[in-house]
């Protein structure tokens, strides 16, 4: 996160449009497309176990 913030900084100095736009390819393209996945389960699903999440992104919950 750190690097990204200083990677933010840099750009927004330079003004710098080309490493403004491979940003978003690089970071932002795969937040948006893992904000995008499904993370909510209803009450009622049969087919839900603890953790399915981590089988779809590969990564841990905040309270797992």
């Amino acid at each position: 996160m750190r690097g990204e913030l200083i990677r933010i900084r840099r750009i927004l100095a330079d003004e710098d449009r080309e490493e403004a736009l491979a940003f978003i390819r690089d970071v932002l393209e795969k937040k948006v497309k893992e904000a995008d996945l499904p993370h909510c389960v209803p009450v009622f699903e049969a087919s839900y176990h603890p953790n399915q999440g981590e089988t779809v992104t590969g990564k841990r919950s905040a309270g797992g």
